[in-house]
């Protein structure tokens, strides 16, 4: 670290050293006075629950989003545990050496050059480890890449007073805390704390706050954004809106400090797909229009989708397989003609790649309300928003659901499909090619496609729906 400047040599009188050791004596059970008396900082009220928690308990688990100060609660606590603790080791641990380096050790040294010469005198700090000079045996801390292909390096640290800190914990393999993490546990006075902003669901560190079978186990503490030092609301509201708005992934991750619903990047939260399965109370407003939504399959292993959405609730009408372009028409004009005449669809918005264009035309001809739909065009709304329309109607799905009081039936076609979707939100939405969620699925999402070309028409935004049974000619208008 270029700017780091070693402390010069001091010499101690008796009444020097004796003033030291009663200041350890109270920062050792008053760690808000040792960061201010040290290092000129005052704990925030999150730091304080952080460095109070490490001081009372064995097993430590946090989880945050960005800038609350977890990363300088974690290099205070280090120099906490080497000042005011005999025969102590601190190891630190995290899968990226890189950031391990350029963050929380950067932030060790830095503390180090802001202590009284007095106390900084008594310790060696390098680019790797801390040490105090009359004890370098005994006293002292290091970081270590967290290697799973190694865990004898973890699993052979001990000492009267061991702590350990896990920095990035979800990047952690899980089996390095079950096979060597936790051995720390046998040591006469053990500490195993595990700071990461909380973005893997499948991670051991997930398990301390929600798995019942370890969680218990865990003091929890939990950051936002928000908990940050010089955290302002314009502040909060531009880093928001940086991370791509409150229903993106990031930053339900990064300024609220909590999970993402899944470990992929779903378009569609699991959270909201469950909400609208168990919602019993959406009641849709008679004024709205009725739509159906079709995804038209051959004769292949794919299924023929018929979807209906009115307003707020959507249910599957029908599902056929191995029907040609004729069958597939007549079917629908059969479930179509069953329909009672104030429950008809204003529009049966029919996907025309591929076998969708001869089951529209045969539609059409039968009279049926046909709207063309060709996913692959421009976006008709808000092009500046998508590539192209099938981003544009998953992502008005998705907000559909966002706009909560939504039901859609307990089908686990349905839901999985709504949840498959990766996506990308920069420079425009992108949302994951149909090829790629068919190797995912094991199938095509004909569930979720037919639902969202229900979203192709719409009454907020130039509604350019229609009532009356179209021509075949004049449905050309709609394409």
């Amino acid at each position: 670290m270029s700017n780091y400047k070693r402390p010069s040599k001091v010499q101690f009188t008796p009444q020097q050293k004796a003033v030291i050791a009663a200041s350890i004596g109270i920062w050792r059970t008053d760690i808000v006075a040792f960061a201010d008396e040290l290092f000129g900082i005052k704990l925030t009220p999150k730091q304080t629950e952080i460095v109070t928690a490490f001081r009372d308990n064995k097993l430590i688990t946090i989880r945050g989003g960005a800038g609350f100060g977890k990363t300088m609660s974690m290099a205070i606590l280090l120099w906490w545990a080497i000042i005011t603790f005999d025969e102590v080791q601190v190891t630190v641990f995290g899968p990226n050496e890189a950031q391990l380096k350029g963050a929380f050790w950067n932030e060790v040294l830095s503390l180090h050059t802001r202590m009284d010469p007095i106390i900084a005198d008594f310790y060696e700090a390098t680019a790797t480890k801390v040490e105090r000079k009359n004890a370098s045996a005994n006293c002292f801390a290091e970081f270590r890449l967290a290697n799973k292909d190694n865990p004898a390096g973890a699993r052979g640290i001990h000492k009267r007073n061991n702590f350990l800190i896990v920095d990035e914990a979800t990047g952690v393999d899980r089996d390095l805390f079950t096979d060597a993490f936790m051995n720390v546990m046998s040591d006469p006075n053990p500490k195993l704390c595990l700071v990461s902003n909380p973005d893997k669901i499948d991670s051991f560190f997930y398990d301390t706050f929600y798995d019942e079978n370890v969680s218990p186990n865990w003091v929890k503490i939990h950051g936002t954004m928000r908990d940050g030092p010089f955290m302002t609301d314009a502040k909060y509201e531009e880093i928001a809106h940086n991370y791509g708005g409150v229903t993106s992934r990031k930053y339900r991750v990064m300024a609220l400090g909590e999970f993402p619903t899944s470990d992929t990047d779903s378009l569609i939260s699991k959270e909201l797909i469950e909400a609208a399965v168990n919602n019993t109370d959406a009641i849709p407003s008679p004024e709205k229009k009725k739509y159906w939504g079709l995804d038209p399959s051959g004769k292949g292993k794919d299924k023929t989708v018929l979807m209906r959405r009115h307003d707020s609730v959507a249910s599957i009408l029908r599902q056929w397989d191995q029907l040609d372009t004729v069958q597939l028409a007549e079917a629908v004009l059969d479930e179509y003609q069953k329909t009672l005449i104030h429950d008809r669809p204003a529009s049966i918005c029919v996907d025309v790649i591929g076998i969708g264009a001869g089951v529209a035309d045969a539609m059409a001809r039968l009279g049926l309300p046909v709207t063309r739909v060709t996913v692959s065009n421009k976006p008709t709304r808000k092009p500046n928003l998508y590539y192209n329309l099938r981003d544009q109607l998953w992502v008005e799905c998705r907000n559909w659901f966002a706009d909560g009081n939504k039901c859609i039936p307990n089908d686990p076609n349905l839901i999985a499909e709504l949840l498959s979707p990766q996506f990308e939100e920069f420079p425009k939405y992108k949302i994951e090619a149909k090829k790629d969620m068919r190797k995912r699925l094991k199938r095509s999402p004909d569930y979720a496609d037919a639902l969202c070309l229900t979203f192709y028409h719409s009454e907020t935004v130039g509604d350019n729906t229609f009532t009356s049974r179209l021509t075949y000619e004049n449905d050309f208008m709609y394409e």
